[in-house]
């Protein structure tokens, strides 16, 4: 079984149930664990009538305070990691910018080959995929991403892609830390991963997956704004993980 975990914050008027819904009906083996990250509108109780409605396919995990993302993906994941019928562990974002058809993807790529330990969705355009991003956070994002790159020591393109999918095993290793940063946990996550098999060490244990669809919605959580303090929290890591 694979378990999709769902980190949602104010979500009641935006999460796209019907579309969740549909996908129950053709993918009965995948489970969801909605985490309601402290919520102050009506997405608990949203969360708790799917549960109800869904009782084999969907989990409502209820955080009592706002964690931030890094913090209600933690949960989520830490959670599900103990069900033992669980053999793939991912996370998506609420507002499916990342089709739920990719998880399929994901799936077929991680048990092809039996040592990878992650494998990430990657948003990289060209003929064949359908990628739409804002252009201001595509071109801030490609500098972002090569600083990523440049930190980590790593050939990677894309980490903070909100598609990714784990064995099961390797879940309580990464995720038993707090993460430093509320949205860039994905690249501690690589840094944690450097940290127990080194550089070279990640060949053939992280893959990078390039999503045949990834469309940006205008109501991103992430502001502007945020574009600046995320430089210092770029450092911190680096720094704590040095």
């Amino acid at each position: 079984m694979t378990a999709i975990i769902v980190p949602c914050y104010n979500e009641a008027t935006r999460l796209p149930v019907a579309e969740f819904e549909a996908y129950w009906q053709a993918r009965p083996d995948v489970r969801f664990c909605f985490v309601d990250d402290g919520s102050t509108d009506p997405t608990r109780p949203l969360l708790e009538r799917l549960q109800v409605r869904y009782p084999q396919q969907v989990e409502a995990l209820i955080l009592p305070q706002n964690r931030g993302k890094a913090g209600a993906v933690r949960a989520g994941m830490l959670h599900m990691a103990s069900v033992s019928s669980v053999l793939y562990l991912g996370f998506l974002d609420a507002d499916l910018a990342t089709p739920l058809s990719a998880i399929g993807d994901l799936e077929t790529r991680i048990a092809a080959e039996p040592t990878l330990e992650l494998v990430m969705g990657s948003r990289i355009k060209f003929l064949g995929t359908d990628i739409q991003r804002n252009p201001f956070r595509h071109y801030a994002g490609r500098v972002i991403a090569t600083l990523i790159s440049n930190i980590l020591q790593l050939g990677v393109y894309d980490t903070q892609c909100g598609a990714k999918l784990f064995r099961r095993e390797v879940v309580p290793g990464l995720f038993s830390e707090s993460f430093l940063s509320p949205w860039l946990f994905d690249v501690e996550l690589l840094a944690r991963l450097i940290r127990q098999h080194g550089r070279e060490g990640l060949v053939g244990r992280v893959a990078e997956m390039p999503l045949r669809q990834w469309v940006e919605k205008d109501d991103s959580r992430i502001q502007v704004s945020y574009y600046f303090k995320l430089w210092y929290e770029l450092y911190r890591i680096s720094r704590a993980y040095k």
